[in-house]
């Protein structure tokens, strides 16, 4: 029997639990997916644990968002946002961007780019972007965007790992 084959014959899918369960051994950074809403001319933001770079040439990156997420919308109306990259210590700003709060941006620091996009106050540093694709990942939507100008700062990296927030911890030389 070959791969392809067993693939396709394979038992019933991987439930949901066991994925979560499995899945969230895998450390990822937190970043801060922010835009102007055109409707409100206000700041509108959503936390993402799956940004990633995808090309060099051209500069593109790309992460997933939920399709029930309520914020994704207002920052897809936009097609430009940025990207903040939190740094341990902004578990607040985590906090505030996953509610539900109609005004997230209410106890965060933040200044709006030459873009328009809101790039937080302390944070690692930043990426502005615009939507080049949106694609079918499942029950999430698979975002690629173009970079149109980054920056960085020195700083840890805020971390999720197995449900909570920490940072990275470099392990020592032998």
């Amino acid at each position: 029997m070959t791969t392809e084959t067993s693939l396709r014959t394979a038992p019933s899918p991987v439930s949901a639990d066991h994925y979560r369960a499995v899945m969230r051994h895998l450390p990822t950074g937190v970043a801060a997916i922010c835009a102007e809403d055109p409707e409100t001319a206000g700041p509108a933001g959503l936390i993402v644990g799956t940004f990633q770079s995808l090309s060099l040439d051209p500069a593109l990156v790309t992460f997933s968002v939920a399709r029930t997420s309520s914020s994704w919308p207002k920052v897809a109306r936009a097609r430009w946002f940025s990207v903040s990259l939190l740094t341990n210590g902004q578990q607040g700003v985590c906090k505030a961007l996953s509610s539900k709060a109609a005004d997230k941006f209410q106890s965060i620091t933040w200044s709006r780019s030459k873009f328009g996009t809101p790039h937080i106050e302390g944070s690692l540093g930043w990426i502005d972007c615009v939507v080049r694709d949106e694609l079918d990942g499942g029950d999430h939507v698979l975002i690629i965007a173009d970079v149109l100008e980054m920056q960085a700062s020195d700083g840890e990296p805020l971390v999720f790992h197995g449900g909570r927030l920490g940072s990275f911890r470099e392990c020592p030389t032998v």
